[in-house]
């Protein structure tokens, strides 16, 4: 379950004393915003979007549930404080989430500097207006009738990418034999949008005589419907994957929220060892902490196109992995 009714405890973690050395300073009570459908007091449509996203693929989530002092008057009162959006408690994360103008974005990143340096054993993450709109644009897989912006670079053309490839089946063949043999490997790919890179990667092995088998699984997408049903397998694989090693194929890995679901729904099923091969990680938007075996790159802060890519499906024909240019829209 997710979402806070599945969650009875409000409050986060303990509260402690003001000490900026020590746990955080609960301040209690709740701000009279309107309400979401299932009672959230949400302070902005961007908060309650993320929640639905969150929801959707089963994270636990708490709202609000923690003000930490930040500085503090002579008689040892509050004097500045931060409360963030979010609290994950399955993945210690703390998520403050902003959309504002960039004067009140400098003040804002200040106070997590802050709020860092006070706890250091505290984990937050701050996502801008980009990060949550391209979030939204990659989980509600909107499909475009005009190819939209333009491309801005190259990022990796075709021979990189193939030696890059190469690169990749050597690691894969060399760990494979010092493992016992189980059977060929399961290369299972990620959606549709991972299919380029299984295939390549496939025939790099084929080379070095990995014995392997090709399936994919497809996940549900989530589109902001609000029909209160969460995450499911689409398409499931079609071999019988119980005692096998699979090595989950995925193209591009940002948030960790589908990629983290799948292994979940991999292990239920009793495989025998579940690793991860990604051409692109994007680790800077990770939300969920999802263990990468193999990477390919690391994917920049940008929108990325082509290589049979699905965001942008006007652009899959590109044979290198290009960036598009800044996408304007959204929350002000």
């Amino acid at each position: 379950m997710s979402g806070p009714s599945a969650v009875e405890d409000r409050t986060g973690p303990p509260a402690a004393h003001a000490n900026p050395h020590s746990s955080p300073t609960l301040i209690s009570g709740t701000r009279p915003y309107a309400r979401s459908s299932d009672g959230t007091a949400f302070a902005h449509p961007a908060e309650h979007a993320f929640s639905r996203i969150l929801s959707y693929y089963g994270i636990r989530w708490v709202y609000e549930p923690t003000t930490f002092a930040l500085a503090w008057t002579a008689d040892g009162r509050p004097s500045e404080m931060l409360t963030p959006d979010f609290f994950l408690p399955d993945q210690s994360l703390y998520i403050e989430l902003t959309t504002m103008r960039q004067a009140l974005v400098t003040r804002k990143n200040g106070k997590v500097r802050r709020l860092r340096e006070r706890y250091p054993n505290v984990r937050i993450k701050l996502l801008y207006r980009r990060d949550l709109l391209r979030l939204l644009a990659r989980y509600q897989a909107a499909e475009q009738s005009a190819p939209g912006p333009r491309v801005s670079e190259v990022l990796y053309d075709a021979p990189r990418i193939h030696a890059r490839v190469d690169e990749l089946a050597f690691a894969i063949a060399a760990d494979l034999a010092e493992l016992p043999a189980t059977g060929p490997v399961v290369l299972l790919g990620m959606g549709r949008g991972s299919a380029q890179f299984q295939v390549a990667l496939s025939a790099a092995l084929v080379a070095r005589g990995v014995a392997h088998e090709l399936d994919w699984l497809e996940l549900t997408r989530y589109r902001g419907a609000g029909t209160g049903r969460g995450v499911r397998v689409r398409r499931p694989p079609q071999l019988c994957l119980a005692g096998r090693r699979v090595l989950l194929v995925d193209a591009v890995v940002s948030t960790g929220l589908s990629l983290g679901y799948a292994q979940i729904w991999l292990r239920r099923r009793a495989v025998e060892e579940v690793s991860v091969c990604a051409l692109l990680d994007r680790r800077a938007a990770r939300l969920v902490e999802v263990p990468l075996r193999y990477v390919g790159f690391d994917a920049p802060d940008k929108v990325l196109v082509g290589y049979g890519l699905s965001l942008r499906p006007h652009y899959q024909h590109l044979t290198g992995i290009a960036a598009l240019e800044d996408e304007v829209g959204g929350w002000r």
